[in-house]
């Protein structure tokens, strides 16, 4: 899977995770609680953005 597409996967549940990366995202102006940034694994950290789904799922 090259960055790319890596980008587009949720690093907790492998879903899309639905970024407009680059653009006006949901992702810019939502607050992602510490708790469940810790849940990221090591080597999948600030590499894509976690998916609505599991923002609300781990909050």
């Amino acid at each position: 899977m090259n960055n790319k597409e890596q980008e587009k996967i949720c690093p907790l549940c492998g879903e899309n995770n639905n970024c407009q990366h680059g653009k006006e995202c949901w992702c810019t102006t939502i607050k992602i609680p510490k708790h469940v940034l810790d849940l990221i694994p090591e080597d999948k950290k600030g590499k894509a953005c976690i998916c609505k789904s599991c923002i609300e799922k781990y909050s």
